[in-house]
């Protein structure tokens, strides 16, 4: 009988805890007040360490990609007003591309 798969969610998940959790220190700002902050930035951290330890690193890499891609973007066209947005759209987007190609991928026959 095999075993379940046990989750070591002590396992370098900083990455995940580190992008998740200003993330949604972010949102928590648009929110206002610094209750918001810190529940959205806990909330973000708590998801980014569940998403890291079932192994989504792809999928932060990718996100991380398009968020610095998505700033410069519209830093270069719009100016420094419009980062934040562009990094939030560049964000959205790398995760998009990283779930499709993830889906994309061939999986092995057993």
């Amino acid at each position: 009988m095999p075993t379940a798969k046990k989750i070591d969610f002590k396992k370098l998940s900083f990455p995940g805890i580190a992008i998740t959790g200003v993330t949604g220190g972010i949102i928590g700002s648009f929110i206002g007040g610094i209750i918001p902050i810190v529940m959205m930035a806990l909330a973000g951290a708590m998801i980014g360490n569940v998403v890291w330890a079932l192994g989504g690193q792809r999928f932060f890499v990718l996100i991380t990609i398009g968020i610095f891609l998505g700033s410069a973007l519209a830093i270069y066209i719009t100016g420094m007003e419009a980062a934040l947005l562009g990094a939030g759209t560049g964000g959205a987007i790398g995760g998009f591309v990283s779930v499709n190609l993830n889906m994309l991928r061939p999986r092995d026959r057993e």
